[in-house]
């Protein structure tokens, strides 16, 4: 069976599949939060706001998810957002934090006891703290060029950042109270988004230093750069060092790991081109396409057990969301409706 075989999984096998997907789904006109069986069944809608909500992570034990609500205000022309817990069994969620204009990029500590975000509350943009229920607020960076996109690391010990106080866009980290503050990228291009590794001892992040927007990987400590992917790559062949020349038509984007860290799934969107979604294998450098590129397939993030793999895609249309196996075969459609259902999360079961 190939990669793109239309065959959908069967709903026996699907039924086995663990956790639920959380997504945006505007079928009632706004923005709201839905929850889904991998199975299809169970389709329930989360959030009643007359805001946008959006999903953003789940908390450790599978009972709440952080969200972050939008809305404009047209008289004071103000966008404004704000972080919220909300659990999964339904019912009005706990606003957390401050509400700023950006109030977003957050994540549970791994006991869950408390979130990190990034905001634009007290300043252009900073790194904050706080605990689960929004007591505790601490701000972790104080520079006026901007810190984005905190994530913590599998143990909770450490933050990696982007900031832009030397000039440009860096990937920074530093320990969880802030201190520590450490540049562990070092180009006169931008570089951002990062994701750590499973086990810690990498981080994944994206950098238009080649003309491009790509994937690059390094140790945790800065060292070992090296890119994600080549054309070769994608070709069959290995994972290509930031040095070699590469293809400057498609970037990369959205890269996320499996649960053993053995993989990364991402996605390549070029000028005129739909998303396609890759799979590449970090032990043997080897990139697979796993959906043809002939439809718009975005968001691609891997189940629990590493076995399957959520994303949307626009083939029918509409976009939806769909699930495969994590070698692409099987692609499911989960959603069917008229409004665009988008974004979708994968929440683990409770421990």
């Amino acid at each position: 069976m190939s990669p793109m075989d239309p065959d959908p999984i069967p709903d026996e096998e699907r039924r086995r599949i663990p956790g639920l997907i959380a997504f945006v789904s505007e079928r009632d006109k706004n923005p709201e939060v839905y929850l889904i069986r991998p199975s299809g069944e169970e389709l329930r809608r989360l959030t009643q706001s007359p805001a946008a909500d959006f999903p953003i992570a789940p908390d450790p034990e599978g009972k709440a998810l952080l969200i972050v609500s939008a809305e404009d205000d047209p008289e004071r022309k103000l966008h404004l957002e704000q972080l919220v817990v909300q659990p999964l069994s339904g019912g009005a969620g706990i606003p957390v934090g401050p509400r700023g204009g950006r109030d977003r990029n957050a994540s549970f500590s791994p006991d869950g006891r408390w979130i990190v975000f990034e905001s634009d509350s007290e300043s252009f943009s900073d790194i904050y703290r706080m605990n689960r229920d929004g007591s505790g607020l601490r701000r972790l960076t104080r520079n006026k060029e901007g810190n984005f996109e905190p994530a913590l690391s599998p143990d909770g010990t450490q933050i990696a950042f982007v900031s832009s106080r030397d000039g440009d866009p860096e990937v920074y980290r530093m320990r969880a109270d802030g201190t520590g503050q450490q540049r562990l990228t070092a180009f006169h291009r931008e570089d951002w988004a990062p994701r750590w590794s499973p086990d810690g001892k990498r981080i994944a992040f994206l950098s238009d230093r080649e003309g491009r927007t790509r994937i690059f990987i390094m140790n945790a400590d800065g060292t070992n750069l090296s890119a994600l992917s080549s054309s070769e790559a994608r070709e069959g062949g290995t994972l290509g060092d930031a040095g070699a020349p590469k293809s400057p038509r498609e970037n990369e984007l959205e890269p996320s790991f499996s649960p053993d860290g053995a993989r990364i799934v991402y996605i390549t969107r070029g000028m005129g081109k739909k998303a396609r979604v890759w799979s590449a294998h970090l032990a043997t450098g080897k990139c697979d396409p796993l959906t043809s590129g002939a439809h718009g397939d975005e968001s691609p993030s891997f189940s629990p057990d590493g076995r399957y793999i959520v994303f949307a895609s626009d083939r029918a249309g509409d976009t939806d969301i769909y699930i495969m196996r994590a070698d692409g075969t099987g692609q499911t459609r989960l959603t069917h409706t008229k409004g665009a259902d988008w974004l979708p999360r994968w929440i683990a079961p409770g421990r």
